[in-house]
């Protein structure tokens, strides 16, 4: 992941916005600025990286940036820049975990266009032959719950 041109001003400011909503969806995470910033210098797996710009940019991706570092250091990991690669199974079970609180939180706030963007991520985790058989299943539901909260928007 990068930081390119991104000031550890401007995480301080998301993750304070991203807070303030989790806060108002009562829900808390000990996940701090400083945290997302070394997050994102943790080496990927398939050189997969994105930028913390465009993350910083969207209080939805902040939330799930926040309540994944937050997950993974509730299983005693430390961020380092090799924890993703050395810790698949327990980083995509906190990935699981952010993106349920994710999309309930912009279910709260009446985010649909960021949900139905989420849609795909998710069903890519449903194949991903790195995904645990138990993740795949949940993260099955998750789609399943996104499909059926935007088709019933539609009525």
């Amino acid at each position: 992941m990068l930081h390119l041109s991104t000031t550890i001003e401007e995480v301080r400011e998301a993750v304070d916005r991203a807070k303030d909503i989790l806060g108002d969806c009562g829900i808390n995470v000990d996940a701090t600025a400083d945290q997302l910033w070394q997050w994102f210098e943790t080496e990927l797996p398939g050189g997969d990286a994105e930028e913390l710009g465009g993350v910083v940019s969207n209080s939805m991706l902040v939330i799930h940036e926040l309540v994944e570092i937050d997950e993974v250091l509730k299983m005693g990991l430390d961020i380092t820049r090799d924890v993703i690669v050395k810790n698949p199974e327990k980083i995509d079970t906190a990935h699981l975990r952010a993106a349920q609180v994710e999309l309930t939180v912009a279910r709260a706030l009446g985010e649909v266009d960021h949900i139905r963007d989420r849609c795909a991520d998710i069903e890519r985790r449903c194949v991903d032959e790195t995904v645990s058989e138990v993740n795949k299943i949940e993260y099955a539901k998750l789609l399943s719950e996104a499909k059926s909260y935007i088709a019933g928007l539609a009525r």
